[in-house]
């Protein structure tokens, strides 16, 4: 075996330790290869919550008190409510498609929306077909006639869980919604409204 004298070992030390410092030339950017980082999760397709929810809508829960209600929604809200009887309240100034609060024994227990401006739920919204709500709700809506009127269909969608919340879309004669509706029974099945 042969032994290297200790200056030969001192100067591949000494080389060693200045190639270390040393930096190479950067790769061509088309060539150098990038660290990787996980590639995020593409977003879920989720319609945006608008004002109407199964729950309620906008500031309002269902089951809120009139009280409550008038205080939170806002704005001023016109209609005036009997002690335990059945009325509507629906804000000031505002188009007649609605919101249509229902109070019923001083609660919140419905609301009705008659124009396109607002979706409903799920998707839903007027001047929609009866096919493009089936699609919208292909597992909980049933098909019924209107009470009065042979040509009206409604596509009633059941809740999600037990005690929640119905939609009750209003297909017209032409075979588009002309009307829907979100609340609690018996008062979502209220066919003329209070009356």
């Amino acid at each position: 075996m042969k032994t290297l004298p200790v200056a030969g070992l001192l100067l591949l030390s000494l080389a060693a330790c200045s190639r270390s410092g040393e930096t190479s030339a950067p790769a061509d950017p088309a060539t150098r290869a990038e660290p990787t980082a996980a590639a995020p999760a593409a977003p879920a397709t989720v319609a945006a919550q608008g004002p109407a929810r199964l729950d309620g809508f906008g500031p309002l829960a269902l089951g809120s008190g009139v009280d409550q209600v008038r205080s939170s929604w806002g704005k001023p809200l016109q209609g005036e409510v009997p002690d335990e009887g059945c009325h509507y309240l629906h804000p000031q100034g505002d188009a007649p498609e609605g919101p249509w609060l229902m109070i019923e024994g001083n609660k919140l227990v419905r609301y009705d929306v008659r124009g396109p401006g607002v979706t409903a739920p799920g998707g839903g919204k007027v001047g929609m077909t009866l096919g493009e709500l089936q699609t919208l709700y292909p597992d909980r809506g049933d098909v019924g006639p209107d009470k009065y009127d042979d040509k009206v269909q409604h596509l009633r969608v059941r809740p999600a869980q037990e005690g929640g919340a119905v939609i009750d879309f209003t297909v017209g004669a032409e075979g588009k919604v002309q009307a829907w509706r979100v609340g609690q029974t018996p008062q979502v099945d209220y066919v003329e409204g209070c009356g």
